[in-house]
């Protein structure tokens, strides 16, 4: 049985750990690529994606997934955060469309997918939309200690 004492403890600590996420992508990206441009959004270089990868970032995905991403210079990526299951994927620059892409082996195959990247309006995210159709996909930052 719980106590007004646990049920206390209980929602302090939900509210902690909500607010402390919310801190972390504290803004409502825009819905599509250009909406994106439309509210000024500034797409990122190349030259910017190649200060990120290699190395980890922290997502998260429109459907508020949280997964945390490690980029490896071998072209690998290690993705972890979806379910119970940690998954190997690759990755590379897409020079032309001044994008990323990632691959991953699915249900129905290796899916890979390409991102256009913007900077946030917060100044220290970014947003990710599909190439493929233009609609938002995650934010992200590096992670902490990066």
């Amino acid at each position: 049985m719980f106590t007004l004492r646990s049920v206390l403890l209980v929602s302090l600590l939900t509210v902690a750990a909500t607010s402390s996420f919310a801190e972390e992508f504290p803004f409502k990206p825009p819905a599509n690529q250009k909406e994106a441009e439309a509210k000024g959004l500034q797409r990122a270089s190349m030259e910017e994606l190649r200060q990120f990868m290699p190395g980890v970032l922290v997502s998260k995905g429109y459907k508020g997934g949280k997964h945390k991403l490690t980029f490896k210079s071998d072209g690998s990526v290690d993705r972890t955060g979806f379910g119970d299951k940690e998954q190997t994927g690759k990755w590379h620059f897409d020079e032309k469309n001044n994008a990323y892409c990632l691959a991953f082996q699915e249900k129905k195959g290796y899916k890979k997918t390409c991102f256009a990247v913007f900077h946030a309006p917060d100044g220290t995210n970014y947003l990710d939309y599909d190439i493929g159709n233009g609609f938002y996909a995650h934010a992200w930052h590096r992670a902490k200690g990066e």
